[in-house]
């Protein structure tokens, strides 16, 4: 007598195992891939975190001195020869004089008032003030030359100059300022309150010695070195 089993019904186990399995995913066209963001050089200059420190500063403060330079070229244009070295020395000059002349005055009066404010916070917001600067005039720059060389009236071409210099030198100002105030968040309104009156009479003077210092070493202005 021949035993039977019960028979399982053709494709029952096939198709549950073909159905635990995932599909596969389908990998996107290379026109649709996104690339990996990378950050602009705007963003690595202006990284507060990474100028905290003096090794993360100097490169940043010096390409931005850099990029100051190149509005001096741009000015050397109009005369050519050594008139634009003189003018690249001279335009980032007034930023290093502020620089090492101004803001540890400013600081001393800051720490006097007690403010919070450290090593890296001063590093972290000179070196975003001058970076800034620095991009502004080397985003005038071919503005700037183009008008100096072709302006008959020296007075015309100096008057634009000063406008450049005037418009970077409050946007950094403006940069140093706005940086210490979110740096000041948290103190009693007191402290902030005359470190605010200190930071405004600071960009008072900066801009004096500043204008003064371009006034002297630019010979578009009048000056030389």
């Amino acid at each position: 007598m021949t035993q039977s089993f019960p028979q399982t019904a053709p494709g029952l186990f096939s198709t549950a195992e073909a159905a635990a399995v995932p599909p596969p995913i389908a990998a996107a066209p290379f026109w649709t891939a996104q690339a990996t963001p990378k950050a602009s050089a705007s963003g690595w200059l202006l990284d507060p975190d990474a100028s905290t420190t003096l090794a993360g500063a100097l490169p940043r403060v010096g390409a931005g001195l850099g990029l100051s330079a190149l509005y001096g070229v741009a000015l050397g244009t109009r005369a050519g020869g050594s008139s634009v070295f003189e003018h690249a020395l001279g335009v980032p000059a007034a930023v290093l004089f502020v620089m090492l002349f101004g803001l540890p005055a400013l600081y001393i009066v800051l720490a006097f008032l007690k403010t919070p404010l450290g090593v890296g916070d001063a590093l972290s917001a000179t070196t975003r003030a001058t970076v800034t600067t620095g991009i502004v005039l080397a985003g005038l720059a071919p503005a700037v030359a183009l008008y100096v060389v072709t302006s008959d009236a020296t007075i015309a071409a100096g008057v634009s100059a000063a406008l450049g210099l005037a418009l970077a030198g409050f946007l950094g100002l403006r940069q140093l300022i706005g940086t210490m105030s979110r740096q000041l968040k948290g103190t009693d309104t007191a402290t902030f309150g005359l470190a605010t009156i200190v930071s405004y009479g600071f960009a008072l003077f900066a801009a004096v010695l500043g204008a003064r210092v371009w006034m002297l070493t630019l010979p578009l202005l009048g000056g030389g070195l």
